[in-house]
């Protein structure tokens, strides 16, 4: 089952994220992301966290619709994206998309992203989009299909990364390392319509982004 995730982060472009949570089988919203599915008019199947920061408003609104509503304590160790994460893999998700989950506050961004490393070691498909980032972390393999032209970069989330191997991309690497503290795999771009990325061991970010 695919979930959608809805945080309380950035959105620029309302159409382009409806699309994304409407490809979905099952969408949880993160507190405040109730108050961006409500401007799409999007019914969720759960409204979770602390729920400080939805409007009191929609969330009667939802509550009339019949939405599931899981309160939690405002004095708690997880975050809101935290606690959603938690309730997609409870009720059986094998793939989880975020959005709204990058925005102005830094750490929280840096704090979703690590959800992509709690899906992995339980082997659960995990991407963070907005409308500039399409954002995947691999301790294997990937392939993402695209444009001729659109860029992809390649960043280390481990210590070192080592052998690194692409397909279809114009700086091509072949059994390469790449170190956290000076990575160098930013902005290559996409030779074909799919690429692939394979590595030996360690952990890549690999996003794909547009200008």
């Amino acid at each position: 089952m695919k979930t959608c995730i809805v945080s309380n982060g950035t959105v620029n472009d309302y159409n382009y994220i409806k699309k994304i949570i409407e490809s979905c089988d099952f969408v949880i919203c993160a507190d405040g992301g109730t108050n961006i599915v409500f401007k799409m008019n999007i019914i969720p199947n759960i409204i979770v966290g602390d729920l400080d920061s939805v409007d009191k408003k929609i969330l009667d609104y939802y509550k009339e619709k019949g939405v599931k509503i899981e309160k939690h304590p405002v004095m708690k160790d997880e975050t809101d994206t935290q606690i959603a994460t938690l309730k997609a893999i409870e009720i059986g998700s094998d793939e989880i998309v975020y959005v709204a989950t990058i925005g102005s506050r830094f750490d929280h961004s840096i704090a979703n992203l690590s959800l992509l490393l709690y899906l992995l070691k339980r082997h659960i498909k995990g991407t963070i989009i907005n409308e500039k980032n399409e954002i995947h972390l691999i301790d294997s393999s990937i392939e993402l299909l695209g444009n001729k032209g659109d860029i992809v970069s390649l960043i280390p989330y481990s210590s070192n990364v080592e052998g690194i191997y692409t397909k279809g991309l114009y700086y091509s690497l072949s059994g390469e390392n790449m170190s956290l503290e000076f990575p160098y795999g930013i902005s290559n771009v996409f030779v074909e319509k799919k690429i692939s990325v394979k590595i030996d061991n360690g952990l890549l970010l690999v996003i794909k982004s547009n200008d």
